[in-house]
This record gives structure tokens, C-alpha cells and sequence, in this order.
């Protein structure tokens, strides 16, 4: 029989909720314990060890992401409505991370950190290439552009505002900065009938 832990997620919850604040070395088995009340008996019988549970937190926040893009698919938002929500999502999850997370997870946990960039990387260019191709169908994205070198280029530019020695990771999560890449993204894709609708909602955007 399945853990309460497991089946309700308050071992994954209240682990992610830690590391994201301080990052993976500074909490400790015996940290998340403390948060969860339990033993470190117990936490044991649910997890191997710490890599076991970082990799159980990552394939929990990955779900999580599947099931908000689904609730998107769902919604039947334009492309560029679409756009804007996913933009605002990985905004939101930068605010939530502290840059310790992915540096702790980079150094002491390579492997696990590779798996998850490359998971990340596959379903980012997944998710570019569907909006474009649907911006085009829509009438909001030019027509001439190339899906396979906008994709590359987009999910390239967005990599660089976290590992650039130019853009500090400081200025890089920044709201300003965040819109202005977004901006020059839109510019880039959209014909004259995308642009006028995304500036009837540029105020509505950068307000948020």
C-alpha cells in the first residue's frame, strides 16, 4: 500500500517548497523531516536516499507542468494568448527558485541535472514549435518563418539569461528584463494583425 506521503504529495510538496527557498545543500534528510514530522525511519522507507528524492521532486514539478499546459491545450486560447500565459508561468517559476537551486543541483547532483536539462530542453522546443506552427495557422505569425531555427534560437536566448557571464543572474530573472525578451520574441514572429493584437493587450501584460 502506497504511503500517505506519496499519495497526497506532502513529502514532494514541502521538499520542493525547501529547496526552491535555500536550495538543495542547505537542507538536510534531517531538515525535511523536521518540516514533515516524521522520522528519518520513515522518511526512508520512502525514498533510497537524497538523489533518489531530488529526482522524485523534479519528476513531481515536471508533472505538474504537464497537467498546466494541458489545462492550456484545453482553453482554447489563440496563439499568442497562449504565448503570454506560458511566458508568465516560467516567469513565476524563476521568481519561486532561488538560483541556488539549479547551482546546487548543477554541482553536486550533474547527472540528475543533465537528465532534467534535457527533458526541459526537448519539451521547450516541443512547446515553441507547436506555437508557432499554430500562430502561422492562425493568421497572427509570419508566414516565411522557419519553426526549426526560431524554436533553437528562442530556447537559446532564454538558456543565456541564466548562464551568460553578460546578463547577471540577478538582472536576468528581473520582471523589465523578462518583458523585454518577451517583446523582441513577439516582434520577431508576428505580421502586422499579431502585433496589433498583442499591443491591445501589451498594457494588460507588463501591469501583471
Amino acid at each position: 500500500m502506497e504511503s500517505v506521503l506519496f499519495t497526497d504529495n506532502r513529502l514532494l510538496k514541502s521538499a520542493l517548497s525547501l529547496y526552491s527557498k535555500y536550495g538543495l545543500q542547505s537542507i538536510t534528510m534531517d531538515d525535511l523531516c523536521r518540516e514533515l514530522g516524521i522520522s528519518k525511519k520513515t522518511l526512508y522507507l520512502e525514498v533510497e536516499d537524497k538523489n533518489d528524492l531530488i529526482r522524485k521532486v523534479l519528476e513531481y514539478e515536471k508533472a505538474l507542468q504537464r497537467r498546466a499546459m494541458e489545462r492550456m491545450s484545453d482553453s482554447n486560447m489563440n496563439a499568442i494568448d497562449e504565448l503570454i500565459h506560458v511566458n508568465k508561468q516560467i516567469h513565476a517559476s524563476q521568481t519561486i527558485h532561488s538560483p541556488t537551486f539549479y547551482l546546487d543541483l548543477k554541482k553536486y547532483h550533474h547527472q540528475i541535472y543533465q537528465d532534467w536539462i534535457d527533458y526541459k530542453r526537448m519539451r521547450m522546443y516541443e512547446l515553441i514549435k507547436r506555437n508557432l506552427v499554430k500562430g502561422i495557422s492562425e493568421g497572427y505569425y509570419r508566414k516565411d518563418l522557419d519553426v526549426n531555427v526560431i524554436s533553437k534560437l528562442h530556447m537559446a536566448r532564454t538558456e543565456m539569461m541564466h548562464s551568460s557571464e553578460i546578463i547577471g543572474n540577478d538582472e536576468g530573472s528581473t520582471t523589465n528584463f523578462f518583458n523585454e525578451v518577451f517583446k523582441y520574441h513577439i516582434h520577431g514572429i508576428c505580421n502586422e494583425k499579431g502585433l496589433a493584437y498583442y499591443k491591445s493587450r501589451e498594457k494588460e501584460i507588463t501591469s501583471n
